[in-house]
């Protein structure tokens, strides 16, 4: 059931949104400051939240703020009086679903809870496999044969393969496949904070620590993605590793041992084997997780799919950037097919993406093909920085920037979205280039 996150100092006017939400059939939990609402954001799962504008404290667009900038997918709508409506506005602009001014009917707000959650289900199609050659329909037959057993399953390849898509695909086909899907990547978080995050943490384990549950927990009856496991400190490694053997865990300052019943999907881009002979890795964990390895071939080994993944993009994010674009010049096809593709299918995507909004028709020249990246620096070849040089990429970044702002009408959120960069990146690259 989706669950609303409420955020409203007035309690009489809190109340009243509670009693509306219950007889609407919402699940809820609501809170009188920002501070609180944080901490249950980090500890639960919310669907959508529904912030004041006016908070004590932190107000409701530092909050928003807050909560964009590690899930900028999240919905929320902005309540506001009267006289706040142009900083409704501009929390919009910035990343909020929608506002609603009071005072207002309750079947109002109904009303956009619900369209703001079926956006959120139908915004894109689920990422499916794609490919014809015949490494991938190795790895496609592999995961079938393994999905509906209970079999840990190990996937490895290099980054931006897709071995999240594949995790995805092994729990649409097993036989859990109505439990949830979760998901945790132990490289992209700190180490002091990776076990709680896993194994949750009970209130008190240290001075204002707050109840946690873990990704553990969120996935029973489902299946837990660990991806990067080659990433996972070793002392951490040994509780994995009871997880798959007794189905078993306790939470971090915890005593209980909670049972679960949960099916786990790895991944890594390292060599395990070697690192278990440096002894990085533990042997027991690798041989518990090597059962049924699935190797996803890089994008350099299966160029013969590149056509059809780039069919695939652009039908996706043609419709959701809002563009007709259905060809590609035989300059921008060769272009593509050239490039050594060291991000793989993630950078194919990225470099589709941006090609569809630099187009100012329904066909991708090859001037529309940019390679690189906002989120990292990477190498330029030599003739494309005499090409273009520093000043041509940040003209480059700009109208790129500037044509997604134009595309989702000043939403930085979505903009980022469809940038496939974060939130925090848009707003840096905004503010160094005066975008504002």
């Amino acid at each position: 059931m989706d669950k609303i996150l409420i955020v409203e100092d007035n309690e009489s006017f809190r109340k009243m949104l509670e009693l509306n939400l219950e007889s609407a059939g919402f699940s809820f939990d609501s809170y009188a400051n920002a501070e609180d609402a944080i901490l249950a954001f980090n500890r639960d799962i919310f669907s959508i939240g529904v912030f004041d504008l006016k908070l004590p404290g932190m107000d409701g667009v530092e909050l928003l703020s807050n909560i964009l900038e590690f899930a900028p997918d999240f919905p929320v709508i902005i309540i506001t009086a009267y006289g706040d409506v142009e900083t409704a506005v501009w929390a919009v602009k910035n990343g909020a679903w929608d506002f609603i001014q009071k005072p207002f009917d309750p079947d109002i707000l109904i009303k956009k809870i619900k369209t703001a959650l079926e956006e959120k289900l139908y915004k894109l199609p689920e990422r499916r496999i794609v490919g014809d050659s015949s490494g991938i329909k190795k790895a496609i037959t592999l995961a079938r044969k393994v999905a509906p057993t209970t079999t840990t399953v190990l996937l490895f390849g290099e980054s931006g393969t897709g071995k999240e898509i594949f995790a995805r695909a092994i729990h649409r086909w097993s036989k859990n496949k109505g439990g949830p899907f979760v998901a945790l990547n132990s490289a992209a978080i700190p180490e002091s904070l990776l076990e709680s995050e896993l194994f949750g943490i009970e209130k008190g384990t240290a001075t204002g620590v707050e109840k946690r549950i873990g990704k553990i927990s969120q996935a029973d009856k489902g299946t837990l993605f660990l991806d990067e496991i080659g990433d996972m400190p070793l002392i951490l490694q040994s509780k994995v590793l009871r997880v798959i053997e007794e189905k078993a865990f306790q939470k971090v300052g915890g005593r209980e041992v909670i049972r679960v019943d949960v099916r786990i999907v790895c991944a890594t881009n390292r060599d395990l084997n070697k690192m278990v002979k440096e002894g990085e890795f533990r042997e027991d964990l690798y041989y518990r997780l090597n059962v049924f390895p699935i190797c996803i071939p890089p994008l350099r080994e299966r160029k013969e799919d590149i056509e059809t993944l780039i069919d695939y993009f652009i039908d996706i994010y043609s419709d959701n950037i809002g563009k007709k674009v259905n060809k590609l010049t035989e300059l921008a096809m060769v272009k593509l097919k050239e490039h050594d593709w060291k991000g793989n299918i993630r950078e194919l995507e990225n470099v589709i993406t941006r090609a569809i909004i630099l187009t100012d028709d329904n066909t991708i020249s090859e001037n529309h093909i940019l390679f690189g990246s906002f989120e990292e620096e990477e190498k330029i070849e030599k003739f494309d920085l005499k090409e273009m040089g520093e000043k041509a990429r940040r003209e480059t970044e700009i109208r790129i920037i500037n044509e997604a702002l134009k595309q989702t009408e000043g939403n930085k959120a979505k903009a980022a979205r469809l940038l496939n960069i974060s939130y925090k990146t848009l707003f840096n690259k905004i503010n160094d280039y005066n975008l504002e």
